[in-house]
């Protein structure tokens, strides 16, 4: 019977570091802000969950918090080759996988150097504050503080900052008791993970260098480190890096289909979400493990394993256009449309009499205001007709019919272009 003892397997035993559970491309501090949730350190662990120690009185009336101040939001424009350049050339440089987190380590603690003390958000997992939460309406808790960053006594203590609440009382949630946030701190020993944190707007140009540097290491976290990275040996660690940036920018410039995308997209949240689950498996296994539980552990581990390799699959360029997705995923030629009619599509946010003037009177015209929607309306033989606007498609990739794509510059046509069924 398998035991959980080996060192090495992650099913076996789990190496805990810092984490901090992050939003990448907050641009909201607000109550109803929309944050997505992702495990931002190489190593995720459990928030724990515990009970409000206090419950104030009925007739006992709470402080309101204020509303939170915006946070540093990033203007840096990144391309493909300056992403590049920043993870493979200034910051990771030559080192292996398992040297990525001290790479991190000294790229942040010589930003730091330019201000110790500054006021943040700090932004955390709601499980430190309720036992029982909707995580729609409670997406993180937010609490405004001073922010110190010290000289880094440890390899493991470069993602840790020491906060303190200051004035005005400031959160995310109105009616969350003040005495509740300091308690949750004193018990962290004000020690809280330094990627929770968003600089506040309005700063000086340090703490907005700061700022930036630690949304390149979020970014780093949540979309370029694999939680296999350090498990598996790689020779040249900034090349494989190299591929997840080119593979963000084909997911975000419409490369790859947006269909595709979204589906790696999900299977990557898959992975963390499962990787989490059996840490906090392993967690509530008190003394030596059953043999039920012993089976349970490996049947998590292996179902962690075939999803890693559906998504090293993706991250190999040269599997990526032969993968197991697009098969799946491309539609069925539609062919002519049922009547055998023709139509013109016309892409513009308003249409004018003066556009479809030049049309014969018998062309069958719809009218559509974003791109996507005219492709997805194609049928063989018809024309898509652009005109001056900006617009976003991710429905190229997806086409199986022969169309007509027609662009209007000021009002004058340019050539037409056959779009071929990609095959």
């Amino acid at each position: 019977m398998a035991s959980c003892s080996s060192e090495k397997d992650i099913a076996c035993e789990a190496q805990i570091s810092p984490s901090a559970e992050i939003e990448l491309g907050d641009k909201s501090s607000g109550e109803n802000s929309c944050v997505r949730p992702l495990t931002s350190s190489p190593r995720p662990v459990r928030a724990a969950q515990r009970e409000m120690k206090r419950k104030p009185a009925e007739s006992e009336e709470l402080e309101e918090a204020n509303v939170l101040p915006p946070v540093y939001v990033s203007t840096v424009k990144f391309t493909p080759e300056s992403r590049m350049n920043l993870y493979c050339d200034q910051i990771l440089a030559s080192c292996k996988a398992e040297e990525a987190d001290e790479a991190m380590s000294k790229y942040l603690t010589e930003k730091l150097r330019a201000r110790s003390t500054w006021l943040g958000v700090w932004k955390t997992n709601p499980e430190l504050f309720f036992v029982k939460y909707d995580e729609g309406s409670i997406p993180y808790v937010g609490v405004l503080v001073e922010v110190t960053c010290r000289p880094r006594q440890s390899q493991s203590s470069h993602l840790r900052a020491t906060v303190s609440i200051i004035e005005p009382y400031s959160s995310n949630i109105a009616n969350l008791p003040r005495e509740l946030v300091e308690e949750v701190l004193d018990e962290l020993d004000h020690c809280v993970p330094l990627l929770e944190v968003y600089p506040i707007d309005d700063q000086d140009s340090a703490v907005c260098g700061i700022a930036q540097a630690l949304e390149n290491v979020r970014f780093f976290y949540d979309f370029l480190w694999r939680d296999w990275d350090d498990e598996e040996g790689c020779e040249n660690y900034t090349a494989l890096i190299e591929e997840r940036i080119r593979l963000f920018y084909d997911i975000q410039d419409g490369t790859i289909p947006g269909p595709v995308g979204q589906r790696f997209k999900r299977t990557l949240e898959k992975y963390r979400n499962k990787r989490v689950e059996l840490i906090e498996y392993q967690s509530n296994i008190r003394e030596d493990p059953s043999a039920a539980e012993a089976v349970e552990c490996w049947k998590k581990y292996y179902e962690i394993l075939m999803i890693c390799g559906l998504l090293k699959i993706w991250e190999d360029l040269r599997l990526r256009a032969h993968g197991p997705f697009f098969p799946r995923i491309l539609r069925r030629r539609k062919g002519q449309r049922p009547s055998g009619k023709i139509v013109t599509h016309i892409v513009a946010k308003m249409m004018t009499a003066d556009m479809v003037k030049d049309f014969s009177a018998n062309t069958l015209i719809q009218q559509h205001d974003n791109l996507d929607a005219s492709l997805d309306n194609c049928f063989s033989g018809d024309t898509v007709v652009i005109f001056p606007g900006e617009y976003h498609a991710s429905g190229f990739g997806m086409l199986t019919d022969d169309i007509i794509i027609r662009v209007f510059i000021e009002m004058s046509t340019s050539p037409s272009v056959n779009a071929n069924p990609v095959k």
